[in-house]
């Protein structure tokens, strides 16, 4: 029993790392269009699909913990070509 608890402890130096929730929003569905179908994109190349939920003229990303520890042992840029991905969606 004290195994169990041993094995499911966090040790100091694991960091609990919250789910990152980010909102992009855009003037219009041409333009959330394009932004999701560059994040495809992305996607598809980082081999890395985070949950996408999405309207008009809004879409909100989640990366939860265990996909940002995956995109760090990549050293992938994802989040931050991401957030790029809002300028250039905004024409």
């Amino acid at each position: 029993m004290s195994d169990a608890k041993t094995m499911n402890a966090t040790t100091p130096s694991q960091e609990a790392v919250a789910t990152l929730n980010q909102r992009f929003d855009f003037a219009s569905y041409a333009e959330t269009r394009q932004f999701l179908d560059q994040l495809a994109d992305l996607s598809k190349r980082e081999d890395y699909y985070p949950n996408i939920n999405f309207g008009k003229t809004y879409a909100n990303v989640s990366i939860d913990s265990e996909g940002q520890a995956v995109l760090r042992e990549r050293n992938s840029g994802f989040i931050g070509e991401m957030r790029a991905l809002v300028a250039s969606a905004s024409v």
